[in-house]
């Protein structure tokens, strides 16, 4: 591992690349059809594990392209398959890749890792792509320790930069929801559906869904809760809605699952609904994003949808939330 500062040119050819070529060339202005685009392994990340994040580099256009770093001796295409790590660290002096806190503190220098005396060439061809996957901590200490993170990417002398992402690093979390008859605990699936989680976890901190009630219970079935109006018609109060994140987690007894529209997908908001029994028609159908754990969640759960119903499947009597907690998640049992 070595610290890398370099200045990379991109050249649009056709044909044969000639090394002796490469080496002589002038830099150009960067292909317009060139990509680059960072994806986390998970957006959340139990602290002292690895932060794996993917580098892309695509070709968007019908020519290829040809990708060199200069000030270097040029090898011929390499015949390995990934983005080396020459053209990761290929953003000028310290600024290939920076790693920002939300109070404004900036990590760019890469540590360990010096400019290679070569770099190999790479030419990728129409409507492709390359990319290597990066343990971050490697190189950026401070992402061994808790915070959340904005990272980007400006690779080629920051011809092209990245979307940025962040990830949050942090002990893990579940939720107590706390009733008038019991106690349920909620485990979150972290890697599935890591939007929804954090939808979830933003709410229940803001305090959003105490004092809100199970406003339905489809006897045997499901009990629904989440509404801001009580009445099975709110969302969150800001409007946000979210993008399926369906997944292969089974729906049955005490999975947890946001509620959507029939007709609408992205419809996820607040809403959520606890199963009572395997749901096989809905796989897939729900983003699954937690479940229950523990016995005391389970029986919590029986005497809840033990409450009579009406014909509009509302309780007869309230059936509050009088809080929703988070406490730390033992790392032993995180999905």
């Amino acid at each position: 591992m070595m610290r890398i500062s370099v200045v990379c040119f991109l050249v649009c050819w056709m044909g044969v690349l000639r090394p002796s070529e490469s080496a002589n060339a002038q830099p150009q202005r960067p292909a317009s059809a060139l990509r680059a685009s960072l994806r986390p392994a998970s957006y959340y990340v139990p602290m002292g594990s690895p932060v794996w994040v993917t580098f892309t580099i695509e070709n968007m256009g019908d020519e290829p392209i040809t990708l060199a770093v200069p000030n270097t001796e040029p090898k011929i295409p390499s015949p390995e398959v990934g983005l080396p790590l020459a053209h990761i660290f290929s953003g000028g002096p310290d600024a290939s890749i920076s790693i920002a806190t939300e109070s404004g503190r900036l990590w760019s220098t890469p540590v360990g890792y010096r400019a290679p005396r070569t770099a190999p060439i790479l030419i990728i061809g129409p409507y492709s792509s390359v990319g290597t996957t990066l343990d971050l901590r490697q190189y950026f200490p401070t992402l061994r320790g808790a915070g959340r993170f904005r990272i980007l990417w400006k690779p080629y002398d920051g011809a092209v930069v990245s979307e940025p992402v962040v990830v949050t690093i942090a002990r893990l979390k579940q939720a107590e929801i706390l009733t008038d008859f019991g106690t349920m605990t909620v485990r979150f699936f972290y890697a599935a559906t890591p939007h929804h989680v954090a939808n979830f976890i933003e709410l229940a901190q803001a305090g959003f869904y105490n004092g809100t009630t199970f406003h339905r219970i489809e006897p045997g079935y499901f009990i629904q809760a989440g509404c801001s109006r009580g009445d099975g018609t709110g969302i969150r109060t800001d409007g946000k809605r979210l993008a399926p994140e369906f997944n292969s987690r089974p729906m049955r007894k005490g999975t947890m699952a946001m509620a959507l529209l029939d007709d609408d997908p992205d419809s996820a908001s607040s809403q959520f609904f606890i199963c009572n029994t395997r749901q096989k028609d809905w796989d897939g159908r729900y983003t699954a994003f937690a479940e229950l754990v523990g016995e005391a969640s389970f029986e919590t759960l029986d005497q809840l949808m033990a409450i009579e119903v009406g014909d509009d499947d509302r309780p007869q009597r309230p059936l509050s939330i009088r809080l929703i907690r988070l406490i730390d998640a033992p790392a032993d049992e995180i999905p």
